[in-house]
This record gives C-alpha cells, structure tokens and sequence, in this order.
C-alpha cells in the first residue's frame, strides 16, 4: 500500500514542473528582421535588442494571496481526487484478491472505509474553503 503511494507521489512530482522557461519577445532566429528587434526576428516590432533570453514564467498566475491559495486548494483537490480513484482501484483489487479469505476481506474493508474517509475530507475541505471564500465577499461588499 506503502509503496502504490509512494509512486503516485513520486510521479506527481515529476510530472507538476514548479516553473516553465519561456522565451522572450523577439528573438526567434530566421525570420525578416523587423526594427527594434534582433536580426532575424519574425514581425516582433521592439524585440530583445540584447539577443534572445529566457525568462522564469509565473507557472500559478496568481497576483494576490487570495488567488495564490485558490491554486493551491485547487491543485491539492486535483491530486487529491486522483489518489481516491487509484486507491478505489486498489481497494476493489483487494477484495478480487482476498478470495474468501475472513482476514483479507476484513483489511480490504478497512482500506475502504479509509479511502472514503479520505475522499470526504477532501470534499469537506473544498466546501469549507468555498464557504469562507463567499462569506469574505459577502462581509467586504
């Protein structure tokens, strides 16, 4: 069970890049050399006059920490939801496996009980969060 966590964890974290390069206005190489810009750039009017950079993109969007905690929640929510459903799998692969077996159905049962435990409070935290959000602008307007 451990080790199923441990690699949804694990690939979570490889595939959720924290930042994105993105390159800047201007600078695309083989292209007409417009004004302002480097040579070779392609119709980018005032480029990077300097040659071509890159820049550490704001993967989040976020300007306030209203909106910062939002993503947050919402990527959690996400993560969150996609765990329940890989574990709902485990769990019905552990009755299949269980075979009759008094003991194995006893633990499949219990993982279950724990894997909708899981899936509520994780609903229960979204609609607390959603709750708090409306009666702050409620009380601010």
């Amino acid at each position: 069970m451990r080790t199923i966590l441990s690699i949804i964890f694990g690939l979570s974290l490889i595939l959720t890049p924290a930042f994105a390069l993105a390159q800047t206005p201007g600078g695309n190489p083989g292209g007409t050399g417009t004004p302002g810009g480097n040579p070779g750039d392609v119709g980018t009017p005032g480029g990077n006059p300097g040659g071509g950079g890159f820049t550490l993109k704001n993967p989040l969007q976020a300007d306030s920490l209203e909106e910062f905690l939002t993503e947050i929640l919402d990527f959690i929510v996400r993560l969150g939801t996609i765990v329940v459903i890989v574990m709902i799998v485990v769990v019905g692969f552990l009755f299949v496996s269980a075979r009759g077996n008094p003991e194995k159905i006893k633990e499949a049962r219990e993982a279950l009980l724990w894997t909708l435990v899981g899936g509520v409070i994780l609903i229960g935290a979204f609609v607390i969060a959603e709750a708090i959000e409306a009666t702050v602008k409620a009380i601010s307007s």
